[in-house]
């Protein structure tokens, strides 16, 4: 099986650099590092022939556009690769696996054409205010005054148009056919197939990036709304249905803790993590999260796992 993953890092090189060594050694490797930062570091930790830094870097910013910018460098950067992918991972560069590589190649194995991403159709009554109040408010970006400066107008334009009532669909139009917006998480596990018609579709239709450029983390929805507004790849992908189910139930592959902000993992989260059944997890960081790490080594090199 030929696997490819996807990894957005900005910092900790020496935490990317073991995430590399604990997957499948004859993987390739697609790695996108955040422009404000300074790529030598992760070059020295990282030196091998399947691994490839993304030569087109973008200066990130997190619930941006931006996140859609690299996301899509990586896609194709993986796509454009000769090597066809029968699965594309999309992980961080604080995440870790959980399970042995063997095991993650069975249970790939066993999935046939299932493709491991999910998605939430938004423009439903069941969703929570809270969630209907972030992803219907426009956020437009500034870029005349520098970082501190856009922000800072971002909120303020945001605040009026909230005041005067104007708000964004929950809904778009896409060559004529009206699309439900569909949130999920950034981490996934598609085929390239899939990636392909992803990366075509939004390349085909201006419609889509305009649409999610001043929207709220578009990262997490743009390839949902793509994948499951098409009758072939939605019977393929993971709905959730029912009430909004928060953003940790809709990461199939990655165990998270909110509290409110992203746990850092560490040595007591271990029992947490092995009954978790996810295949990875995150954060972890360099110092606060090593002896959690050696106990997940040990663990993943049994042979039950």
């Amino acid at each position: 099986m030929n696997i490819a993953y996807l990894i957005s890092a900005h910092t900790d090189a020496p935490q990317l650099a073991r995430l590399i060594r604990a997957l499948h050694a004859d993987a390739e490797f697609f790695v996108h590092i955040d422009r404000k930062s300074d790529i030598r570091p992760f070059r020295r930790a990282i030196d091998a022939k399947n691994v490839h830094f993304i030569e087109k870097r973008t200066d990130i910013r997190w619930g941006t556009f931006r996140q859609v910018d690299y996301q899509f460098s990586l896609l194709e950067a993986a796509i454009g690769h000769s090597t066809h992918f029968d699965r594309i991972f999309s992980l961080s560069g604080l995440d870790y696996p959980l399970w042995s590589n063997h095991r993650i190649t069975q249970w790939l194995e066993a999935q046939g054409d299932h493709e491991i991403l999910m998605g939430y159709n938004m423009n439903t009554a069941l969703l929570n205010a809270q969630q209907r109040q972030l992803y219907s408010q426009y956020r437009p970006l500034f870029s005349l005054f520098g970082n501190r400066w856009d922000a800072r107008l971002s909120i303020l334009c945001r605040r009026v148009l909230t005041l005067l009532g104007i708000r964004r669909k929950l809904h778009l139009d896409v060559d004529g056919k009206r699309w439900a917006l569909y949130k999920g998480a950034s981490w996934w596990c598609i085929s390239e197939e899939l990636a392909r018609y992803i990366v075509q579709t939004c390349r085909q239709h201006p419609e889509i990036a305009r649409y999610f450029r001043h929207s709220f983390g578009p990262d997490e929805c743009l390839p949902q709304t793509i994948a499951f507004n098409s009758p072939l790849w939605a019977s393929k992908c993971m709905l959730a249905v029912g009430r909004y189910p928060g953003l940790d139930a809709l990461t199939p592959l990655h165990y998270i803790v909110y509290d409110p902000v992203i746990k850092v993992m560490d040595a007591s989260d271990f029992p947490a993590l092995m009954q978790s059944g996810k295949m990875f997890a995150r954060k972890f960081r360099s110092g606060a999260s090593d002896e959690l790490l050696g106990m997940i080594d040990a663990a993943r090199s049994r042979v039950i796992l």
